[in-house]
């Protein structure tokens, strides 16, 4: 399984909080920071794809599955179970129409509501993981979207703001690659942007 064992495997679906994505004509070393900080003892992945500036012990450098790495790393998260964390806003455009629904805020968030709603983005791609794959096998586009739709409403806390910045996004990577073989890769995947911009 691209050169992770099943033992491990198993051990990185449980341990990983996150699999991070950024664009790689950006700069987000405060997003870097805070996550160094808030995540000393949890750990992180990243796509093998992605070049890192820098090394970051709980940050584990995924071997790829697909060389494109905006792909791999939704296919990372998929296969983890576990959500990405976009670093700048401006990263999220990298995926296009790919992001099928968005929740944004004008709020700014202290560190604690930060971690909550990484948190949460967790459970979401855990409660819905086995019907989002469902839905994948029989390309019900509509209903993986009305998945995400029904998903938004664990984000309650937060005030809603159609004007402000995205905070939580949900992507499809079957939109960007419709034949993807293995149901591993093709999970909805729920996102959160950290954005300190």
């Amino acid at each position: 399984m691209c050169g992770i064992t099943e033992p491990l495997h198993l051990y990185l679906v449980k341990n990983l909080r996150g699999i991070i994505y950024f664009s790689e004509d950006i700069s987000p070393q405060a997003e870097f920071d805070w996550l160094r900080r808030k995540f000393r003892y949890r750990e992180l992945g990243v796509s093998e794809c992605l070049k890192l500036a820098f090394k970051w012990k709980k940050l584990l450098a995924l071997p790829k599955i697909e060389d494109n790495p905006i792909l791999d790393s939704l296919f990372q998260a998929s296969r983890f179970i576990c959500p990405l964390i976009v670093l700048k806003e401006q990263s999220l455009k990298d995926f296009g129409n790919a992001v099928v629904v968005q929740f944004k805020t004008s709020e700014v968030l202290k560190d604690k509501d930060l971690k909550f709603n990484i948190r949460l983005v967790n459970y979401s791609i855990t409660d819905f993981y086995l019907k989002s794959i469902e839905l994948a096998a029989k390309f019900d586009m509509d209903g993986r979207k009305k998945l995400a739709e029904k998903d938004l409403k664990r984000f309650w806390r937060v005030e809603k703001n159609a004007s402000g910045k995205t905070l939580i996004a949900y992507i499809d990577p079957l939109i960007i690659k419709r034949d993807i073989k293995n149901p591993l890769y093709t999970s909805l995947v729920p996102s959160l942007v950290l954005d300190f911009s």
